[in-house]
């Protein structure tokens, strides 16, 4: 029978605590503590079961509030961002000015290139198109590579329209109604190649700055008798560079080529003015044609800027 009493001398127990029970619950906690030491796995078994339980525990004291307000702050701006994102995709993939315009909240607008709005203000009916911008300061402000951008936002029940350069100084502002718009469009003819290249254009060639800024000072009435489609060179690819006028005359029409600077080279858009008004933008960029002799079928191959 084991003798269940404490021991009475340091020999007995000293015995006792080295018998096999002893040494075997000794190694065991050493083990343990060495393997805790080692892997820290009693830290995150704590931690695992922290982490599982953490939604049934209230929440209260200021770490639990700084922690909720760090992630409503991160799901609002992640809200914030992706709105942002799909209203600029959406823009960017805008066929027709009233989509881009509907698109619009009114709390954020949209910002898209010249040539994308160029693209969808040439679709538009040509009475409206030309009561937001007109076509041929468009045209000269796009000669002179002083239009970067086009930022649009609505205010006050309409939508006001920035044409912005690189600095994003404005170049010129309108305001629209929803109403106003519709899509439609015509393509210009086009030729591959310079206006050098053509013989009709020979001496009647000028840089499309100088044409359109000297267009943009001629009253509506003749600015739409030199181009009366402006809308088409504005849907079309580039940066215009050069301006020929063809030395024939028809039906009292004169075919003038538009030289565009285009990725795929030099291209040129073809179109029509009335004679009449033709002449008064050549006696602009040519004073010495002030005086023209009356009716010629041929014009006088002029000093044109190269």
């Amino acid at each position: 029978m084991p003798v269940w009493s404490e021991p009475h001398d340091l020999k007995t127990w000293m015995l006792h605590g080295v018998s096999m029970r002893g040494a075997a619950l000794l190694l065991a906690v050493l083990a343990i503590l060495i393997s805790e030491v080692r892997f820290s796995w009693v830290e995150g078994m704590l931690g695992r079961y922290l982490a599982v339980s953490n939604p049934h525990r209230p929440e209260s004291g200021n770490v639990w509030e700084q922690g909720r307000l760090k992630q409503v702050a991160t799901q609002t701006l992640e809200q914030m961002i992706n709105r942002q994102l799909s209203a600029q995709r959406e823009a960017r993939e805008a066929t027709s000015l009233t989509q881009l315009v509907e698109g619009l909240s009114a709390s954020q607008g949209t910002m898209i290139s010249a040539a994308h709005f160029k693209t969808l203000y040439s679709q538009v009916p040509e009475t409206v198109a030309r009561s937001l911008f007109s076509p041929i300061f468009m045209l000269r402000i796009s000669a002179e590579k002083s239009w970067e951008r086009v930022y649009m936002e609505r205010e006050n029940g309409q939508v006001g329209i920035y044409l912005l350069d690189r600095g994003n100084n404005v170049l010129g502002y309108t305001t629209l109604s929803d109403h106003q718009l519709s899509s439609t469009g015509a393509e210009a003819p086009v030729l591959a190649g310079s206006l050098d290249q053509q013989p009709e254009f020979a001496g009647r060639i000028y840089a499309a700055e100088r044409f359109f800024m000297a267009l943009d000072t001629l009253t509506p009435e003749i600015q739409r008798g030199v181009l009366a489609h402006p809308g088409a060179l504005l849907a079309a690819e580039g940066i215009p560079v050069r301006v020929g006028f063809s030395d024939e005359v028809s039906a009292d029409m004169i075919r003038i080529g538009i030289e565009m600077e285009t990725p795929q080279g030099s291209q040129i858009l073809l179109a029509v003015g009335q004679e009449w008004a033709v002449w008064q933008v050549r006696m602009l960029l040519e004073p010495r044609l002030s005086n023209p002799q009356p009716s010629r079928q041929r014009w006088p191959a002029g000093g044109g800027d190269r």
